[in-house]
């Protein structure tokens, strides 16, 4: 008799068609010379901090040991007189001055400066630096001048009553330290006695002046 297939029958438990088993896949073994061929990975370094720079604004400026550094620390000096002085404090010291006093010193010194601001700007440039103004030098200059003619009077006039003396203290303790001291420690003056040598003086013996008066 010859033998006549049967269709599959669906399994009782799930209703679908019995199939051969999975086969599962063996895990991969390990070959040594695979491993050795993988490149290594270095281990991860610490980023070192950034480095925080000082704000060039904030920065103290370097003080240079030369004629020039030593001028600076006399104005700075004559600027802190200037400053004592307008807090209403004085030096117990007797300074012979004769007729000279602190106010008609400033008077003089500023209008002396102001007027040479204010007229002859690229001269008084020229003997207290080594560079040549251009005309936005010029501008400043002559403006700033003007307001130094203008402060000169109104000090020689007693404009602001009993405070004038306190006014004229501190407007100068500022230019002591925005201006020749300044110049003395960031710029290149000509440190000579007909250059801007004179202006660290002055702010010296005006600081003696308030400061002992």
């Amino acid at each position: 008799n010859s033998h006549t297939s049967h269709p599959t029958m669906p399994s009782p438990v799930s209703g679908r068609t019995r199939s051969s088993p999975r086969r599962t896949k063996s895990p991969a073994k390990f070959s040594p010379s695979a491993a050795a061929s993988e490149p290594k990975k270095s281990p991860s370094k610490a980023k070192p901090a950034p480095k925080v720079k000082a704000s060039p604004a904030l920065a103290l400026p370097k003080i240079k040991p030369t004629k020039s550094g030593v001028l600076s620390g006399i104005s700075a000096l004559g600027g802190l007189l200037l400053a004592y002085a307008a807090m209403g404090s004085r030096l117990q010291i007797e300074v012979p001055t004769g007729p000279v006093t602190f106010l008609n010193f400033a008077v003089a010194t500023g209008a002396a400066y102001g007027g040479g601001f204010l007229l002859v700007p690229k001269f008084l440039i020229d003997i207290n630096f080594s560079k040549s103004p251009d005309k936005y030098h010029i501008f400043f200059a002559r403006f700033i001048g003007f307001l130094m003619c203008l402060l000169s009077h109104m000090i020689h006039t007693k404009a602001m009553g009993a405070d004038t003396s306190k006014f004229a203290a501190i407007m100068m303790s500022g230019c002591a330290f925005l201006g020749p001291t300044y110049a003395g420690l960031k710029l290149n003056p000509k440190q000579t006695p007909a250059g801007h040598m004179p202006a660290h003086v002055i702010m010296l013996v005006a600081g003696i002046l308030a400061a002992t008066e």
